[in-house]
This record gives C-alpha cells, structure tokens and sequence, in this order.
C-alpha cells in the first residue's frame, strides 16, 4: 500500500528542503507565494490579501504521494470560504457534519465551520487546480442592509459567525468559470494587479450569491431510468463489498458508466455521494453488529472494512453522537 503522508511529515520535509534552499516562497506586499518542492510534487500555491476581509488564494499543484492535512481547529469566527474546483479535489471529514464530503472538479463550496476539527484527503498525482475566497461575515455586511433576502443558513452565518455551521455545495456555472481562469490568467502588475483581482472576486462572489437565490427555482435534470438502474446496481456492488470496496473508477467500470455520472447518479438517486453512502452503510451494518453483542468493537471495524479501530470510532461518533463502545454497552 503506497505510504500516506500526514501534516506533520510534509512540515517535516519542507523544513529540510528550506535549510536545503529547495523551496520557492516569498512575501511581497499584500501576496504570499509558495513552490511546492520536487520531493513533494509540482505547482504552487498563492494568497493574496486584497482588501481587510477579503483574501483570494489561488492553487495548482500535483502531489507526488497521497497526503492527510488535519486541521485541529477551525477558528472563531470564521470566515465564509468559497471554494472552486477546477480540477481535481478532495474528500473532507468535518465533526461538524454528519458524512464526509467528497469535493471534486465542477463543484463549488461554501462554508463555515467554526470551531471543527476536519481531515482533508488528498490523493497522489492528482491536479488541483482550485480558487478560494475567504470573505469576513464583517466585510459581507459592510455591502449592504439586504441580508434578509439571503437564504436563512448563510444570513445566519453571517449574523453568528461563531456557532453556525454552513456546508452549501453548488455547480461552477460558465460565467463563473470564465472567472476562475480570469483570475489564474492575470498578467497585470502592481496596483492594476491588485484592482482587477479584487474587481474578479466581488464578481464571483456576486455570481455565487445569486446563484444561491435562483437555484431553488430551477428543477433537477432527472436522471435517464438506464442510468438509475446502472446506480442501484453501483450501490449493490458497495454493500456487497463494504469491507473492501472498488474504487471509484473500478465501480464505473463495473457498472459502465464514467466516473462523472456515477457521483452525479448517487447525488440524484441515493441523495449523497458514493463514499458517502458506503460510509453510512457500513456505520449501519456496524451498528447491528454491535447491538446484537456478538462481536468486540475491534472485530465489527474490521468487519465492516475499517482496518483502524480509532478511525472506526471516530466515523460511528461521527454519524450516531455516541462511542461505538457505548453503543455496545447499552444492549
């Protein structure tokens, strides 16, 4: 099994390669730039602060092994991000949400998620090309006095930015995406530079907005019954090998269709994402198991595929608010 990186063994490895002088990075005015070294793969990553509460950052990079980036806490407040992906992705695990969330190419993001502790898991020799912007709920209602016509999630996050909990997946629409390569593009210098990356950003920012407004009004494209059945079939083949699953492309495969459509048809069919689901399958399975109290918690993670007793009792935690030892205790 090829190794995992943690964030303690990439921080460890750019330590060497700085006193190496192997890492590009530098801080020039309100930009941070950062190279990514060879031993850890290519492309780079850059923060821009354009205005007080506003922050772009733009990222293109190919890692060279999989990697896990633990954030131990999400701070408070915290900002609204807007994420984008263009390319690429990443599947997340928050305690603040039920499932983990498998964010990928064509899908935009927003969140907050003040005092969490998420993993964020990143696969080997993946492209992820991604925009973010982090706007302060302070600066959003600096805008205007019409938050009220915002949908009730977000204009609470921005009223009590230190307990809401937001997670609103969208689609990038072309307009956005124009946008996106608008602001990878751009060749300008210094104060124009500064002006036309910060006017990009309050236009995505007002796309995404609107876009949240209008999309309750506009009716889900239904899925052909060919497919449907090709995604029954998906989540049968999950179940039937929980413990060691396919992967995503071999799962297509198998059902012959490509891996767009398989995560499209379980969004539609199932109501969550592929991972998501066998996640959820295997916590229920789990949870039976552990009721009937023929097996130690040890045995039923195995059992149901997780080879990590402490990440199994994280998950279970995470979907029933209670230790799967608990759970065992209470039969």
């Amino acid at each position: 099994m090829a190794k995992i990186l943690t964030g303690t063994e990439v921080n460890e490895i750019l330590r060497a390669c700085r006193e190496n002088g192997e890492v590009a990075d530098y801080v020039e005015g309100a930009e941070q730039f950062f190279e990514l070294p060879p031993v850890l793969g290519q492309g780079y990553w850059r923060e821009i602060q354009l205005r007080p509460g506003l922050k772009l950052i733009l990222t293109d990079l190919k890692k060279r092994q999989s990697h896990h980036h633990r954030v131990r806490q999400h701070p408070q407040p915290m900002p609204l991000t807007f994420s984008y992906y263009l390319s690429g992705g990443c599947l997340v695990e928050n305690d603040g949400l039920k499932l983990p969330a498998e964010e990928y190419a064509g899908k935009s993001y927003l969140y907050c998620l003040p005092e969490t502790a998420e993993v964020e898991k990143y696969q080997a020799n993946e492209r992820i090309c991604q925009v973010t912007l982090r706007v302060s709920p302070t600066l959003m209602t600096a805008f205007s006095d019409r938050l009220q016509e915002l949908p009730t999630d977000l204009k609470t996050a921005i009223e009590h930015p230190k307990q809401s909990i937001l997670y609103y997946p969208g689609r990038i629409t072309p307009q956005q995406r124009q946008i996106l390569k608008q602001l990878f593009q751009c060749t300008y210098q210094g104060l124009t530079r500064q002006i036309y990356l910060e006017a990009k950003s309050l236009e995505l920012l007002a796309l995404h907005l609107d876009q949240m407004l209008t999309r309750p009004l506009s009716a889900p494209q239904k899925l052909p019954a060919r497919d449907a059945d090709r995604i029954y079939q998906a989540r049968d083949i999950l179940k039937q090998n929980m413990s060691q699953p396919p992967s995503l492309s071999e799962l297509a495969r198998q059902v012959q269709l490509n891996e767009r459509k398989l995560k499209q048809g379980f969004q539609q069919v199932l109501g969550t994402t592929v991972f998501g689901y066998l996640c959820r399958y295997r916590m229920e399975q789990a949870k039976q198991l552990l009721q009937t109290g023929g097996m130690s918690v040890q045995e039923t993670a195995q059992y149901v595929g997780y080879a990590s007793r402490s990440s199994f009792a994280a998950a279970f935690k995470r979907q029933f608010k209670v230790t799967p030892s608990r759970c065992r205790e209470l039969l």
